[in-house]
């Protein structure tokens, strides 16, 4: 399995996510800043993690990965893309079919209102809502790539 950790900060999902992909599975922790892509790689060769661990730095308007996902993870950091369609588009394209996208975004920044908007967004590039699991102090969904 390929998952993709996309505003990965620290890595702490990125750590976790590479646990559970198994000796066989690459997780792309990617961000925006050097210095926590760097973070991330001290702790994955700590925890002897790093065989697992791809890290990638995004430019601000893209992710930039030709990688094809099974699964992608954004945890509170939506809110802070530039031009959320253009994202969710190229989340879109580099899942596989069928592929999923996990999405929590902070209550405390992202409204309702806000926060069905982006899901709204998300159904206009091809994104179907799967689940609506819960997360504390989140909005969350879990979406699905057409097969």
């Amino acid at each position: 399995m390929t998952v993709l950790d996309v505003g990965c900060g620290a890595g702490f999902a990125s750590l976790g996510l590479a646990r559970l992909v198994g000796e066989e599975g690459l997780v792309i922790a990617a961000d925006l800043q050097p210095r926590m892509l760097n973070f991330v790689k001290e702790r994955a060769i700590r925890e002897g993690l790093s065989n697992r661990i791809h890290i990638h730095l995004c430019s601000h308007d893209r992710i930039g990965l030709q990688e094809e996902l099974d699964f992608t993870v954004a945890f509170f950091m939506l809110h802070e893309v530039p031009d959320i369609q253009v994202f969710l588009k190229e989340i879109n394209s580099l899942l596989k079919p069928g592929g999923r996208f996990f999405i929590t975004e902070p209550k405390i920044h992202v409204g309702l209102i806000a926060f069905n908007e982006m899901m709204r967004k998300a159904e206009d590039v091809g994104f179907e809502i799967a689940e609506k699991p819960r997360v504390r102090f989140g909005r969350t969904v879990l979406l699905s790539k057409s097969e």
